[in-house]
């Protein structure tokens, strides 16, 4: 058992004492005293915070880190500071125990990914969807899958229809809403699916536990199988056994009061596609909650392979190309910069646009866009600087400041009688001078300001590595 559960055990009984029901509006008088005629939400407010179940820590609420991460907390957070309130997060495992809180008053909502069906709508309030997901069948590859000689033969040792699981054993987590789905699905087959309810195991445990071989199967959102699938290998996930679902948030039916629920619905109609789709990538989608891919022993980095293809395709040798994510990212898969740069290369969105890729992007898909817009800079470059090594150190400046503002030091370069195709102790004193007004405001320059020692200590840097990496790799 982590701390942040045992803890969380230790506080129910404050919370009770804190929390218990205190948000519902009462509706008659007592001791005399005027009827509470202020909402939820009126009442969270005026307590400055919001308390959240949810499950599965390594997706939806991680504290492992120095500040907490995860799918629903950030989402949470985002809710939060829109509505001026403090999020504090509980974690649960069992959906049961989950619910028997929210019933008890000790949280104000549970944040795991609700199914809508009519059980739940009658008991409680549910937002509106954050995620529309189907659930999947999450079962190991055949023995040996890897030395068969076709697809066919792979294919016709997995299950592939729901029709496959009568008389199968399916692991699911106590509560979920796949043990309710997987309970119609036998009987629209017309045979038995043994479903067992596991109190200790969430999705992401479940799902580790088949790749492991401990038990042949466990269903879950397709969210969840991709996360919890990534660095195991050897797992199928691509059996449907569900149409898809909304997934939402649910809130306690306080005597019809609402308003709680109005202020999610209209957060998450407002909130952006491209957030969502941020955070998805960031802990879902590639795995990112892991931050980093892990080297192996002579590896520079976990992505030297498709760094060194994309080095190969734009000419660079591809310890550069290295040293430029490093600088950029540290070769993190989810980064995003406050200016919204993102990814291993800390591409802008304008530029993730014009690429064809968005924050779903696969690591091969970040470098192949970062390696299209090196190739784009130096093509543009290449009529202005003739020598391929100094080109190489305008581009790099380009990648960090845009072309304009080299552009712009050229042109000062060759008004003050420097060499405007040569970068060191020429060009690059006009960078790291651009921040001055007798330069950026010259009738030579078109971009304007620019704060100039980010960009000189940039290309100093990823040079200096550069030169490091060539003496240690191959």
């Amino acid at each position: 058992m982590k701390i942040n559960k045992l803890l969380f055990y230790m506080m129910v009984p404050l919370f009770g004492a804190l929390f218990s029901c205190q948000n519902q509006p009462e509706s008659d008088e007592v001791n005399g005293e005027e009827a509470d005629t202020l909402t939820i939400m009126q009442h969270l407010q005026e307590r400055g915070k919001l308390v959240a179940v949810t499950n599965c820590e390594l997706i939806n609420y991680n504290t492992d880190s120095r500040t907490p991460s995860g799918f629903e907390y950030e989402l949470l957070s985002n809710f939060c500071k829109a509505n001026n309130l403090e999020l504090e997060m509980v974690v649960n495992e069992n959906l049961d125990s989950c619910f028997s809180l929210l019933d008890s008053c000790k949280v104000d909502i549970v944040a795991v990914g609700i199914g809508s069906n009519k059980e739940m709508k009658r008991r409680y309030l549910l937002s509106n969807p954050i995620l529309r997901q189907r659930s999947v069948l999450v079962q190991r590859m055949p023995k040996d899958w890897k030395k068969m000689s076709t697809a066919n033969e792979v294919e016709n040792q997995l299950l592939r229809s729901p029709l496959d699981l009568a008389g199968k054993t399916i692991y699911l987590p106590s509560g979920s809403h796949e043990v309710t789905l997987l309970n119609h699905l036998s009987d629209q087959i017309g045979d038995t699916i043994y479903v067992i309810e596991c109190d200790s195991m969430n999705s992401v445990e479940l799902v580790q536990a088949v790749s492991e071989g401990v038990i042949d199967y466990t269903v879950v959102e397709e969210y969840v199988a991709r996360m919890a699938s990534i660095g195991l290998g050897g797992l199928d996930t691509k059996l449907m056994v569900s149409v898809e679902q909304p997934l939402g948030w649910a809130m306690h039916n306080h005597d019809g009061d609402s308003s709680l629920l109005t202020a999610i619905n209209g957060w998450i109609d407002n909130f952006e596609q491209r957030n969502l789709n941020r955070i998805l990538a960031k802990y879902v989608n590639k795995g990112n909650v892991f931050g980093t891919r892990k080297p192996k022993s002579g590896e520079l980095s976990g992505f030297d392979g498709i760094i060194k293809k994309t080095a190969k395709d734009i000419g660079w040798d591809w310890r550069l190309l290295a040293s430029l994510i490093y600088q950029e990212s540290h070769f993190r898969l989810d980064l995003e910069s406050e200016k919204g740069a993102f990814g291993l290369m800390q591409l802008m969105p304008v530029v993730m646009e014009r690429y064809g890729i968005d924050y779903d992007a696969t690591p091969e898909e970040q470098l192949e866009a970062g390696g299209k817009l090196i190739k784009y800079l130096s093509d543009c470059l290449t009529n202005k600087v003739a020598d391929s090594t100094e080109r190489m150190k305008f581009v790099l400046a380009s990648y960090n400041a845009g072309l304009g503002h080299v552009y712009d030091a050229q042109r000062l370069a060759l008004k003050y009688g420097k060499d405007p195709e040569v970068w060191d102790n020429n060009v690059d004193y006009f960078i790291l001078n651009k921040s001055k007004s007798q330069y950026y405001n010259d009738t030579c320059c078109k971009a304007g300001y620019l704060r100039g020692t980010e960009t000189y200590r940039f290309v100093e840097e990823v040079l200096d590595r550069y030169y490091q990496y060539q003496a240690t790799y191959n």
